[in-house]
């Protein structure tokens, strides 16, 4: 009996799997409606972040948000067991690859951006886009390689340590 009277709510596991697989539906959609999105304004209005902050909010806060409600309900350390269990790459290496991964698109971007805006030549164009390109990566892929590193232990020490807190109660319960 719940302490406010009513009755302790019994659902069935075969309509909590079903809007749970609906829910993941939904999410794909919204992610790939904001991947077109981007690459339509990018088409229309050129390669400039002013007009597709919306869509750049949209898929960082919901990864950021889905980090964080993991970690705080203890669930986001036993996924990556999970993970790790089933995949040659643990998920600590794919992090730190995407953090790679992301400085050298910035560095790419960059490069091209200083080639095509500020050359004059093709030959200058060039010099531009690697001395762009390299100097952009020495500064990005540390600086993204350290931030979603650290992002990720830290979330991941604070899911196991909710996690370990519920053990203990659910100990202390019996």
């Amino acid at each position: 009996m719940n302490i406010f009277g009513g009755a302790t709510k019994v659902e069935d596991e075969r309509i909590v799997t079903a809007q749970n697989k609906i829910y993941r539906e939904i999410y794909f959609l919204i992610m790939a409606i904001c991947l077109v999105s981007v690459g339509f304004k990018f088409y229309l209005y050129g390669f400039g972040v002013s007009s597709i902050y919306t869509e750049l909010a949209i898929l960082f806060l919901q990864g950021a948000y889905y980090t964080a409600r993991g970690a705080s309900i203890g669930v986001l350390s036993d996924e990556v067991e999970m993970h790790d269990r089933k995949s040659k790459v643990p998920m600590k290496w794919k992090t730190l690859f995407w953090g790679i991964a992301a400085g050298v698109i910035i560095a790419i971007f960059f490069g091209l951006n200083s080639a095509f805006n500020y050359a004059e030549t093709t030959a200058q164009a060039y010099s531009y886009f690697f001395m762009v390109f390299f100097v952009s990566l020495l500064i990005y892929i540390p600086f993204l390689v350290l931030l979603s590193g650290s992002t990720f232990l830290a979330a991941i020490n604070r899911s196991k340590k909710v996690a370990e807190k519920e053990l203990d109660e659910d100990e202390n319960e019996r």
